[in-house]
């Protein structure tokens, strides 16, 4: 089985660090991680945004710069959408990263930087479960090294985002 390579999430990590804007490419099961990796960003306070529209993907891959980098999110990394956005992502000048669970599916071939998930589906599992959970897991793992990084400013930013939903709980 294919595991996440060590050097390719430090290359993320320092890409990501370093952009001046995040975008999450996903539809389906892993539309609903590329939000779930934006809400974690932000909650650092970190720019980011998630698109699950592919009319919207392709709109805002089309206009990113070199300074922007571009994580695409897809189990089977065959994603005609995800792919396409992709490609106009690359062609504007950004870092284009994968979340994938194949080292030899197209999105790969798009991607600058790949990080590999180790998941089985099975036919009974049509929610995806463990793709998400092994996506979600590099999304953590990403977060918490580039917290890390600047821990006390993280933590700062972290703190201020809490307080701001303070008064939207019981």
């Amino acid at each position: 089985m294919e595991v996440c390579d060590n050097d390719e999430l430090n290359k993320a990590v320092e890409v990501i660090a370093e952009a001046s804007f995040i975008e999450f490419y996903g539809s389906g099961g892993s539309g609903t991680v590329a939000l779930d990796a934006h809400h974690k960003l932000l909650k650092l306070g970190i720019k980011s945004f998630a698109y699950n529209d592919s009319t919207l993907q392709a709109m805002s891959a089309s206009v990113l710069s070199e300074k922007d980098v571009v994580i695409g999110i897809s189990h089977t990394g065959a994603t005609k959408e995800v792919l396409n956005a992709l490609k106009l992502a690359k062609d504007a000048g950004a870092t284009v990263i994968c979340i994938t669970n194949s080292s030899k599916s197209p999105i790969t071939k798009i991607s600058d930087i790949v990080l590999q998930t180790a998941s089985k589906e099975t036919l009974f599992r049509t929610d995806a479960i463990s793709s998400r959970i092994a996506q979600l897991t590099i999304i953590d793992i990403l977060v918490a090294s580039i917290a890390n990084q600047k821990y006390d400013y993280y933590l700062n930013n972290l703190q201020k985002t809490r307080k701001s939903t303070i008064g939207k709980k019981l």
